[in-house]
């Protein structure tokens, strides 16, 4: 697991995959502290202070400005969407957004269910318009409720940073799954995850948030930190994602880790058999090991083959890692939401309620 990652992001992104299945353990982690499972942690990302964040992985990827015209956009596109901009500055002085969309059905007396959905990197909130989420808001049903049918949707903004991806996906918009502290008492929190943080409970404030049902999503980069985030995060219910980067490694990552986890959050993933640079085959290895480490945890690992739209029980060799045709087929697929899927996604979420 040491040197062979695949790639991430919306163009270049590593996967986390296993042929389709769903084990279910009702028993608790073994570790509950943050910092001490990521000590417990192996690889060079846990033990090689001298050259890494250790026990955390890689160093905080810092912000960097962007340009007037690219801030403009990404400030107007939840208006586009229909939705509340929100505004926090994060432990790092950044000016963090996020956009709220409420439908009209949700009230204290019938509280909705939250999907927070994670952009892919390179690509602004708005990224969801090329997805079928928006028009599941109002009818999709992910409490189990026919009387509460839809939920609350929040789009948290990523940060303009370098990312441990090749060109052209080395800098850019994005989420930092690199920087794995997600200790809530230490100084030096992924300000992603503080921000993350914050957006969910300025959502909840608003009294009409079923708390029983926070639910994390995301596309490529944005479901790599979806996937990192649930697995280490109170209150989160379940994660449904689409096509993400094993959060803990990557094939440009010096400070890899082995996957920890402090919260038996229930996992849904969902990958393509031909994806960007041999992902498929990579992402095994993380449910894998993520299974091997931690057997209480829920996961539900779908290989869908594009082409004819079915799941299917290996990766296509073809586009292993190295393979042209991983860098063709393999990002056209990565490019694409499974529209088909999302039902499949959304009833995974549904099924699994915070019950702890």
């Amino acid at each position: 697991m040491k040197n062979n990652r695949s790639l991430s992001g919306f163009l270049i992104a590593c996967a986390c995959l296993l042929a389709c299945c769903d084990i279910s353990f009702a028993e608790p982690l073994a570790i509950a502290d943050v910092t001490q499972a990521a000590r417990a942690s192996t690889g060079p990302g846990a033990q090689n202070s001298q050259s890494c964040a250790a026990p955390y992985g890689d160093a905080p990827e810092a912000q960097t400005p962007l340009a007037a015209d690219a801030w403009l956009g990404y400030l107007n596109s939840c208006a586009i969407l229909g939705g509340e901009r929100q505004y926090w500055k994060d432990p790092d002085g950044n000016s963090r957004n996020a956009c709220l969309i409420t439908p009209p059905q949700a009230s204290p007396q019938k509280p909705l269910p939250l999907l927070v959905w994670l952009h892919p990197s390179q690509i602004p909130i708005d990224g969801v318009l090329y997805t079928n989420i928006l028009e599941q808001m109002r009818k999709a049903d992910l409490s189990g409720d026919p009387l509460r049918p839809g939920f609350v949707l929040l789009l948290p903004e990523g940060r303009n940073i370098e990312h441990v991806y090749l060109p052209p996906d080395k800098k850019g918009f994005g989420w930092d799954n690199w920087y794995r502290n997600l200790d809530r008492r230490s100084g030096a929190l992924n300000v992603d995850a503080a921000a993350v943080d914050h957006f969910i409970e300025t959502a909840k404030s608003e009294g009409n948030i079923d708390s029983q049902r926070v639910y994390m999503s995301g596309w490529s980069n944005g479901a790599s930190f979806a996937l990192l985030y649930a697995l280490n995060t109170p209150g989160i219910a379940a994660a449904a994602v689409y096509s993400a980067p094993a959060p803990f490694s990557d094939i440009n990552d010096s400070c890899w880790q082995t996957p920890f986890a402090t919260q038996a959050t229930p996992v849904y993933d969902l990958h393509n058999s031909c994806d960007i640079s041999g992902t498929c085959q990579t992402g095994t290895q993380f449910f894998s090991e993520l299974a091997s480490t931690f057997p209480q945890i829920t996961q539900r690992s779908v290989i869908v083959n594009r082409k004819t739209g079915k799941v299917v029980n290996a990766c296509d060799a073809s586009c292993a890692p190295g393979a042209t045709e991983g860098y063709t087929a393999g990002l056209a697929n990565h490019a694409t939401w499974p529209f088909r899927y999302t039902q499949d996604m959304f009833a995974f979420l549904r099924d699994h309620p915070l019950t702890r």
